[in-house]
């Protein structure tokens, strides 16, 4: 009776996280917020492991309605998969994300900072309004796994290869 009562409670779970799961998905708004919230922190990483603050700061004030767009369409995101727990979410989220950029930086060493002076140059070169454009092309790595909410069988999207 043990393994029934266990068989029943999964099905259970599974029937009622069913729609919490079904909300995960990203929709082509809140994919492209975190491709630019990707491309922020890589930013801010660099610019405090290459001494590119100045350069990090003409880009926060060059984009920020860009950057606040971004924030709101990741809490929606977040609010909508997550619920009740979407901050706590949203917070490991970034922390990850900072986490794996700095980690990057540790392990690309010198060429690091070499590469970051042209991620900056073509960041603040790029047109207003094409800033989520601009970061999806570069590609920054992350690793929040969500599928797309068009597909009709998503596979999840998982951590991504540079292209910077």
């Amino acid at each position: 009776m043990t393994k029934s009562r266990t068989i029943l409670a999964a099905i259970c779970g599974v029937i009622l996280a069913g729609p919490a799961l079904a909300n995960a998905c990203l929709r082509p708004e809140e994919r492209s917020a975190l491709d630019v919230r990707a491309l922020r922190t890589y930013l801010m990483v660099s610019a405090l492991n290459c001494r590119q603050g100045d350069s990090y700061n003409q880009f926060v004030r060059r984009f920020g309605n860009e950057l606040g767009v971004a924030e709101r369409a990741a809490v929606a995101h977040f609010t909508r998969a997550y619920g009740g727990q979407s901050r706590t979410r949203l917070d490991s989220y970034n922390t990850n994300l900072a986490n794996e950029h700095s980690e990057d930086a540790i392990r690309s060493g010198t060429f690091f900072c070499r590469d970051a002076e042209p991620l900056f140059q073509r960041a603040l070169a790029t047109p207003g309004g094409e800033l989520a454009k601009f970061a999806a092309e570069r590609n920054i790595p992350q690793s929040y796994t969500a599928s797309d909410c068009t597909t009709a069988a998503p596979a999840p999207r998982s951590a991504r290869t540079s292209r910077r």
